[in-house]
């Protein structure tokens, strides 16, 4: 396999003493698209892998501006491309100084990929994850093993359609309100190490001519998987990166660069060589800092902050690019510096174990920035605000009155609780509220039961559906807000301090004792009511504890419609 080879002027600086070094230069467009990989957050088809990249998947809307922006020669962008290394075997990336001087050669080698058979690419990325992971040792799910087997048939014999992702349709809508972080566990680096590692073993049974022509290979891409193996990975700006690009490609339609392909052509020379190499002289050559620094954290630490303190992106795909692009340890060792920049990676990761977690009644219900989310999810800020009623023991407030529930049985009751097993209130408190702390338990034992009792799972038609926030009378912010609320309310009326997981058990039960189950699964005449309003939410917190109170009789559907004034 062939050598790439590129060489830049350059300059390196250190901003301290302790920092990895920083290399500036310029570099043409063209090149920085061959050795520069934009590992994207996406999900891949047709099994649902999904990526451990960290830049959000491209906005056509945005790079159509800036493509407009680059048309006019004129027109310059001072803001570098922020770029780092990436450790993968074969590629090189070295700063040859002058001596005595910062000025000198950044020189850039690796393999040409791009020539490369899908057997060679996967072996590639496996090697790279588990360098990071462990060798993976796990045994393969047959059961997949066939399903993509199956797949792949059908894919060389033309009998499927294109992967329909949603990436590209989804991509174009960006709003200023995205959804919230959710930020997931190491468990989900491993889960595409070993969407990876199955690819790579059906690989090893397949002729690799068969897979020639293909662009993608069981819903990887070979962009997506090159992103991941070349020497330099784009931190941020993809956009201008390839709006550069695109706007060279319209560049060369023109008159002046059509004669200049043709005579070289007629001169003898390769098409695709000659246009590659004028586009390379026409496009845009962009300022680059690269961080002379291979470590993943790093990358993902620079792309957090950037996008945070700059221009924000929604903080679900910010969380979800996070974690699942970081193992345990490595978000340990980044989680202060995150926390230092006002992005709190603890908090967000319990709403992961809460989103993804089986265990959870709320998996795979909360909106997680992805491009595959489905509508109606429970926003990240909800999930927040839930866990953060049982974890922190705190805003457990129900909206007609003002005492935090939670609160005060934290203060009177947490202490004596042997769930907690502590006779100081700090070290109670910290066994409750760690990552892995009681709470968990409690989260889960509550909403299940909730779920069980009043939802329903199976038909999305019904008032109580457990799913759909837009729909259901039970599964929004309000309801499921003064359900914890009251929770909190009758375990501090009835001085209770929680023992055991059977002890929860029958103090909802307790707490329940009287209310129908139909309570939520019944049309509360709510067209043109705005849900989440200040009055709304109070009547339907006075109409919940005063019925919960007394349970003698349902509260008239039309007082759901009335605000509290």
């Amino acid at each position: 396999m062939k050598t790439l080879d590129f060489e830049y002027d350059a300059v390196i600086l250190h901003q301290t003493e302790t920092s990895k070094p920083i290399v500036l230069f310029g570099a043409p467009a063209m090149d920085i698209e061959i050795w520069a990989g934009v590992p994207q957050k996406k999900t891949f088809q047709p099994d649902g892998a999904e990526s451990s990249g960290f830049q959000r998947v491209e906005n056509r809307a945005r790079l159509e501006q800036i493509r407009r922006f680059y048309l006019n020669e004129n027109n310059v962008i001072q803001n570098s491309l922020i770029c780092a290394l990436r450790g993968v075997e074969g590629g090189k990336v070295n700063f040859e100084a002058e001596k005595g001087s910062i000025l000198g050669k950044l020189k850039i080698s690796f393999p040409d990929l791009y020539t490369a058979d899908y057997l060679f690419l996967f072996s590639l990325l496996r090697k790279s994850l588990e360098s990071r992971l462990g060798k993976y040792d796990q045994p393969i799910d047959n059961a997949l093993f066939e399903k993509l087997k199956g797949q792949l048939a059908r894919q060389i014999n033309n009998e499927i359609i294109d992967v329909d992702s949603c990436d590209e349709a989804e991509a174009e809508i960006e709003t200023e309100i995205e959804t919230e972080a959710v930020i997931l566990e190491e468990t989900h680096l491993h889960e595409f190490l070993r969407d990876v590692v199955i690819r790579h073993e059906i690989l090893k049974d397949i002729d690799p001519m068969l897979l020639s022509g293909m662009d993608d290979f069981l819903g990887f891409d070979r962009d997506a998987l090159l992103s991941f193996l070349l020497p330099v990975t784009l931190v941020d700006g993809q956009h201008r990166l390839k709006g550069a690009i695109l706007a060279a490609k319209h560049h060369i339609q023109s008159d002046e660069y059509i004669s200049m392909v043709a005579d070289r052509v007629i001169s003898g020379e390769d098409p695709k060589e000659v246009e590659k190499d004028v586009l390379r002289i026409i496009s845009r050559k962009l300022p680059v800092s690269l961080l002379m620094d291979d470590d993943p954290k790093e990358q993902v630490f620079q792309f957090v902050v950037i996008n945070q303190k700059a221009t924000p992106i929604g903080k679900s795909l910010l969380g979800t690019i996070i974690s699942t692009s970081l193992t345990d340890e490595e978000m340990g060792a980044v989680n202060n510096r995150l926390r230092d920049s006002g992005i709190l990676l603890e908090e967000a990761r319990a709403i992961t174990w809460a989103a993804r977690n089986p265990d959870s009644p709320f998996c795979g219900l909360v909106e997680r920035g992805m491009p595959s989310d489905k509508k109606d999810l429970l926003q990240w800020n909800v999930m927040g605000s839930l866990i953060q009623i049982f974890r922190n023991l705190n805003g457990g407030s129900l909206f007609h009155a003002k005492v935090d529930y939670a609160k005060s049985w934290r203060e009177k009751f947490l202490v004596n609780s042997s769930l907690v097993e502590s006779n100081s209130f700090e070290d109670a408190y910290e066994k409750w509220r760690s990552l892995d702390g009681v709470w968990k338990e409690f989260f889960v034992i509550f909403w299940t039961r909730i779920r069980d009792i009043f939802g329903e799972v199976t038909d999305d038609s019904r008032y109580n559906y457990w799913g759909n926030t837009r729909r259901s009378n039970l599964f929004n912010k309000i309801s499921l807000t003064i359900l914890a609320a009251d929770f909190f309310r009758y375990l501090c009326i009835a001085r209770i301090t929680l023992e055991n997981e059977e002890q929860i058990n029958n103090v909802i039960d307790e707490w329940l004792e009287g209310v129908n189950p139909k309570y939520f699964d019944r049309d509360w005449e709510l067209t043109g009511v705005k849900k989440d309003s200040t009055g709304i939410r109070a009547k339907w917190s006075e109409l919940w504890t005063e019925y919960r109170d007394s349970p003698e009789q349902l509260p008239q559907v039309r007082l759901y419609r009335q605000a509290k004034k």
